[in-house]
């Protein structure tokens, strides 16, 4: 039998959780052709409980167990959190004390990674020196978020299939000194298809698969001209890579808050794992938010590009300028020189295998570093695909890409490699642990492409 698996369905009750505009269907065909009729409304997953009144703390459970859940008219057996995907939606305001129990009720081991945050290594969730929660058992992770970030939540044990079947959601750390939006939106973008026989759903090397944003297809948003817009987009796929197009999309942030200063790229490359805070000002025009084929073995784009949001005013008028952000400018570092740890990245999709200098997780050679001391990492991609560089524990700076600087400060934890690229990253080496580095497409993670970076 061939199942269809969805990463993410919709569990909300049509009103923008993290703002306070509510959408309404549109159930009138577009006059985009990439977009189907019948379009759903869109909504944000729906938001964490707080357990704790207490200011400053944030307390909520977390239960992992299989769920059933429908797409494109068909049962799908998955796995969720709290009964809904993607996750509960943690938004929680930079300095607070965030508290998350996990309840595992499925039939094996699991854990919580906190990507993009930076946590004690004890509270990492990955099962390096310290086994993974059992099944029936729980484990509570404490931490403090000190700086904003948009990240996101998912196991790191058994990984692929648990990530592939349901098993993440977002955390929103956000500055109080950001502008308030008409219409602030959580886009948690995964892609479905006809599954292998594993049973999972991840998208190819080309990416011919539907993508679903918050498990609906192509949604739409109905807004006042003049409104605000602002959208936190990520990339939960396995293997899909997001190639965003949009009229007047404004980057404002990335994965750790805001940029120096915005950018109006014609295309935004979001590969797994990654993410990016957009600024949208619909005046009398609906805008499609597309994505185009993209491939990581880098051949040319296939296809036509397909719209995975609509944003649609409900009346005309003009556009409004942008919101006011406290944007800081920043120079990128220039590169001291010297590199203290390379990685060089191999492998091949026929076999599966993927290496990092040579070697196949978990035996791998550890890698040390001096803690406080800033220390720059040389990874080179000698393979025929691209891969989504991520570090647990820390974020770091990107100094260069094949020697070229990038035009501000980027402050990153995942980054893009393309083929036969080099990529030199600033490490602050601030936080004491056994840090994971990886491929963030998860069948290269599960194939070997992963290591353990020390810092001692």
């Amino acid at each position: 039998m061939i199942w269809l698996l969805l990463a993410c369905t919709h569990s909300g009750d049509g009103v923008d959780s993290v703002g306070t505009e509510e959408t309404a269907a549109d159930t009138e065909e577009t006059a985009v052709d990439t977009a189907p009729p019948g379009r759903p409304a869109f909504a944000n997953p729906a938001l964490a409980e707080d357990q704790n009144p207490e200011p400053g703390v944030f307390e909520l459970t977390l239960s992992a167990a299989p769920h059933d859940f429908q797409v494109a008219g068909q049962q799908v057996s998955g796995y969720a959190y709290n009964g809904q995907n993607p996750g509960p939606l943690i938004q929680v305001e930079a300095g607070d004390i965030l508290t998350a129990t996990l309840q595992n009720g499925l039939e094996n081991g699991s854990t919580i990674h906190w990507h993009g945050a930076s946590v004690p290594w004890e509270m990492d969730g990955v099962p390096w020196m310290i086994g993974p929660v059992q099944a029936g058992e729980s484990k509570t992770y404490t931490f403090q978020l000190s700086e904003p970030i948009t990240g996101w939540y998912h196991p790191h044990f058994d990984t692929e299939r648990q990530v592939d079947l349901g098993l993440y959601g977002v955390l929103l750390v956000k500055d109080p000194a950001w502008p308030v939006a008409d219409h602030e939106l959580v886009l948690v973008a995964d892609t479905w298809g006809e599954a292998p026989e594993e049973g999972h759903h991840s998208g190819f090397v080309f990416q011919e698969n539907t993508w679903t944003i918050n498990g609906l297809e192509s949604p739409v948003l109905k807004v006042e001209a003049g409104q605000s817009v602002v959208a936190h987009v990520l990339n939960v796929s396995n293997m899909g890579y997001l190639s965003l197009s949009a009229e007047g999309m404004r980057v404002v942030g990335g994965e750790q808050g805001l940029l120096p200063a915005p950018t109006t790229p014609e295309r935004l490359l979001l590969g797994p794992g990654d993410r990016a805070i957009v600024e949208f000002s619909p005046g009398t025009q609906e805008i499609e938010l597309l994505t185009h084929p993209y491939s990581v073995a880098g051949a040319s784009e296939l296809g036509d590009p397909v719209s995975i949001l609509g944003i649609h005013p409900s009346t005309s008028g003009a556009a409004n300028a942008g919101l006011d952000w406290p944007f800081e400018s920043a120079a990128p570092t220039p590169d001291p020189g010297k590199t203290a740890v390379r990685y060089v990245f191999q492998g091949d999709e026929q076999t599966g295998q993927w290496r990092i200098n040579g070697e196949a997780f978990p035996d791998v050679t550890i890698e040390t570093l001096p803690e406080g001391v800033p220390a720059v990492i040389e990874v080179r991609n000698l393979s025929a695909t691209e891969h989504p560089f991520h570090l647990h524990g820390m974020s770091f700076e990107v100094l260069s890409v094949d020697g070229v600087p990038p035009d501000q400060r980027t402050i990153q934890d995942t980054v893009n490699i393309g083929i036969r690229q080099t990529l030199r990253i600033l490490v602050p080496a601030d936080n004491v642990g056994d840090w994971m580095a990886h491929c963030h497409i998860l069948p290269h993670a599960e194939g070997g492409m992963m290591t353990v970076l020390r810092v001692e």
